[in-house]
């Protein structure tokens, strides 16, 4: 398949699958429309070679960020700390390098979107962030040669145009969990995101190691909430009905692992009549400060947005530069362990 063979069942000419396939404007959205279904129909990529020969190379990248929890209209970024936060460190790290960050939300009913800007040549690579794709979109752009980094889908790159940029999310599970054992803890709730995700899945692994090392037994069924990580009343909810639940054998101390998690669960703890630290103390983890978005301060296992980002998009940069590039697969190990005082000595 050629852009040749995309003009003839488009029935127009060869100059106007080319004006679609770059992005420019002067062709009408009917024209437009029906070349693009072929080209998805027909799975169709171009040569980027022969592109970087006609000098059209591309000074933009995309950031798609997956939401399949919530509806188009929702606001998903402003609703979540993380994500315009790490939105805007990727666009000044971006713009370092002389680069422009396109930024998408990706529904299940748009998911074709990573192709499309892809094919219009708008973008030079993506990194994926958010909600885990199911196996057969992913293995789909891993066959189609995008520059592509994923955050939090997979741990091992399976081709070489994928990189994958994962935190440490088992060590970052496990020094929380050590914290509150030390403080003399052993009646921890755990509150979390969704279980599909990779990353909860790790935090919560990491948290268990550290208490079975020391001799606790916990008891999963009992303690841990999964809730959604960006809605602080997923949390509010969560911890409202555990307290309610364990109020004969209330837990001592909660790692809750997102900052909306964090303000929504606080609120149920005081509407119970509950106090942090004095009867129930908390330790919190994330990309961002805590400090600034909680009362009182939470004590947390800390990285900072900011070198996530940074990482992302410095790899990808890497990858357009270099499509064959000898690491694949970065771990972000730094999490610092950051005490306020939200964590009571038993």
């Amino acid at each position: 398949m050629n852009s040749e063979e995309i003009a003839r069942l488009a029935n127009v000419s060869r100059a106007t699958v080319s004006r679609v396939m770059n992005g420019h404007p002067n062709v009408s959205e009917k024209t437009r429309k029906k070349i693009e279904k072929i080209i998805r129909e027909h799975n169709y990529f171009p040569d980027t070679s022969a592109r970087s020969l006609a000098g059209v190379n591309s000074r933009f990248i995309g950031l798609f960020i997956i939401d399949f929890t919530s509806e188009h209209g929702e606001y998903t970024v402003s609703r979540s700390t993380f994500f315009y936060e790490f939105v805007g460190y990727a666009i000044d790290v971006a713009n370092k390098y002389r680069y422009n960050l396109v930024t998408t939300i990706i529904h299940r009913d748009n998911i074709d979107d990573i192709d499309r800007l892809f094919q219009s040549h708008s973008i030079a690579g993506g990194i994926i962030l958010g909600d885990l794709l199911d196996q057969k979109t992913l293995a789909h752009i891993s066959a189609s040669g995008y520059p592509i980094v994923l955050c939090h889908q997979i741990r091992y790159s399976p081709s070489p145009n994928i990189v994958t940029v994962n935190l440490d999310n088992f060590r970052c599970g496990r020094m929380a969990g050590e914290e509150l054992v030390r403080h003399g803890h052993k009646k921890i709730a755990h509150i979390t995101g969704e279980a599909r995700r990779m990353a909860v899945q790790d935090r919560l692994d990491g948290f268990v190691s550290a208490l079975t090392a020391s001799g606790i037994s916990y008891n999963q069924e009992k303690y841990v909430f999964f809730g959604e990580f960006y809605r602080r009343k997923s949390a509010y909810e969560g911890v409202k009905a555990l307290l309610e639940r364990c109020r004969d054998d209330l837990p001592t101390a909660m790692f809750i692992t997102s900052s909306m998690l964090q303000v929504g669960a606080l609120n149920a703890i005081r509407e119970a009549g509950l106090s942090v630290p004095e009867d129930i103390s908390i330790i919190g983890m994330g990309e961002l400060d805590a400090e600034i978005y909680t009362t009182p301060p939470l004590s947390e296992v800390f990285l900072g947005c900011e070198k996530f980002a940074a990482a992302a998009v410095s790899r990808l940069l890497e990858s357009i530069e270099n499509p064959s590039p000898q690491i694949r697969n970065h771990i972000i190990s730094e999490w610092r362990l950051i005490s306020r005082g939200s964590i009571q000595k038993l």
